[in-house]
Order: C-alpha cells, then structure tokens, then sequence
C-alpha cells in the first residue's frame, strides 16, 4: 500500500465455544494512522458492543492492510492483538468490504490452583538418565530437590564439525498408563489457549524428540515445535483389571525444555488454570518462571 488512509469496516461476531452468540460484549478494532499529529496518536481504534445477534460493525482509517481487533466479557477469556489482512484495495478502501469475523470467547468454568513454571534449561546430562519433578519443580536428585520421577528424559548429542549434529531426546515414565500426547494450542491472541480438560484417552508411554543438522547452510531438520503444546497424565494407578482409578493431568506450551508446564493436583482432567493460585512458591515475587502464566 502507498502511504495514504484507506476506509475499513469489518463486523466483528462474537460467539462462545460452543457457536453461541454473545450479547453485550465490548469490541475493538485498531489501526495504524498517516496523519496524526504526534506519534502516540499513530494507533486510532473504534470500538462497540455485540448486539443480540454477536454482532458489532465497526469503522477506521488506516495506512496499513491490515486491521488488529478483539473482544471481552465478563465471564469469558477475552480475545485481543488478532489481525485480519485484507486482500486488495478499492477507491480509497479496503477490500473485502465490511467482512464478518468470527471471535470466539471461551467461557471462564472452573480455574483451579495449580504445579505451574516457565522453564528454558537443558537437561543436567546427557547419556543417562534424568528425572524431573513436576510438583516440585525441579530435577530429582542429584541435580535438584525433586523426588518424584514424573517425566524421565535420556537425552544425547553428537556433533561432528560447523553446525553439523544429531540430537535426540527420549521421554519415558514412571507408571504404567501414564503418558503424553501433542496438540495445537490456540494462536497467543487468546488469552486461554487450550480446551478446559485433557484428553481421557490417547496418551503415549514413549516420546522422542530429534534435531539433525548437515552444516551452516542447511536447514535443521527436527521435529521440535515451541509453537506446539501437549497433554500428559503422570502418577497413574490403575485397579486390578488394568483401569485407570487416579492420576494427575496437566498441559504444556511450548516443547522441552522451552516451554511452561501446569500440572493440575486435584485429580480431575480440568486444566484450566487461576493464575493468582500457582501452587509452585518463589521467594522472588517478579520472577518470571512463576508469574504471570497466562490459563
């Protein structure tokens, strides 16, 4: 686009995560302006309320393609920095024009306490075993003060000149059915990103994770994705015939060790966490490995 405001309307549809449509639901777009007289004003917004229907049109002038909005209501996690790209420009607008977009709130159920921590580390050694212990945070002993083996890594690394290597990580556990599987969180514009509860079924015993590189001008090939998350369930006891009678379930964001664990103690599959009810206590109140854990 040449440096000159265009018109853009969009109709934001504010709907629960069951499709539903949501009234009263204040709503915001934002974009960048040309003229505006000092550059805290560059970024004008327009904002509304849905209507009975889940619907807010709103209207804005802006140098840019594309438009940021979002929504929020009491009760509901609130959606805010999504971004619609337009495809093309008409006369002095923006096509499409008055496009509906779909924001999906997910409703607030039942945020519990919960075992939550940011971790960026690497494992304390490679070629034997090492345990992690997610109630307390830490490795298990000697390279730490945990003493339950929740998440069992072997980790190894061959490396063979510039940036040519093989790295492999093996995830086990320590129960019979406990285990660990992918999914997709939401993009990072909802401010909860994963459904309310985990998985019944579906989890693995086994996990392996590996990066490969041949040299500076060749693309890792690996199977590692910080974008990624997982569900998993440690501590399991099962009954005489095999079932599933207790164990903990929680989430990760990110992939290991780059990522930020909830482990949810009270032995249901809710992983819906109280950010104000982190169970893991730190001396250091701004310290960023516990604070500020979005849901």
């Amino acid at each position: 686009m040449s440096a000159r405001e265009y018109s853009a309307r969009v109709t934001l549809h504010v709907v629960d995560d069951e499709g539903q449509a949501i009234t009263g639901a204040k709503t915001i777009i934002s974009f960048v302006r040309e003229y505006a007289r000092a550059e805290s004003e560059r970024v004008g917004s327009s904002r509304g309320i849905s209507d009975a229907k889940g619907l807010a049109t709103l209207d804005g002038k802006t140098m840019e393609a594309s438009i940021g909005y979002g929504a929020e209501k009491d009760g509901y996690y609130q959606v805010m920095g999504a971004r619609f790209f337009f495809t093309s420009t008409g006369y002095l607008r923006l096509l499409p024009w008055n496009p509906t977009i779909e924001v999906v709130l997910k409703r607030i159920k039942k945020p519990v306490p919960m075992y939550a921590k940011r971790v960026a580390s690497s494992l304390p050694q490679l070629e034997a075993p090492v345990s992690y212990d997610l109630e307390a945070g830490d490795w298990v002993s000697p390279y730490g003060r945990g003493k339950t083996a929740d998440l069992v890594f072997v980790g190894k690394l061959n490396k063979n000149g510039d940036r040519v290597y093989d790295w492999t990580m093996k995830l086990t556990f320590s129960n019979p059915r406990d285990g660990i599987q992918r999914f997709k969180p939401e993009p990072d514009f909802m401010r909860f990103q994963s459904p309310h509860e985990a998985p019944e079924d579906g989890y693995v015993s086994e996990w392996n994770l590996a990066r490969t590189r041949r040299g500076p001008k060749v693309r890792e090939q690996t199977n590692y994705d910080v974008a990624g998350g997982y569900f998993f369930r440690v501590r399991t006891v099962l009954d005489k015939d095999g079932k599933v009678v207790k164990a903990l379930y929680g989430k990760i964001y990110g992939d290991f060790f780059d990522m930020v664990y909830y482990l949810n103690p009270d032995g249901t599959r809710n992983i819906e966490y109280d950010p104000k009810r982190n169970l893991l206590q730190t001396s250091n109140s701004d310290d960023s490995a516990y604070k500020s854990l979005a849901p």
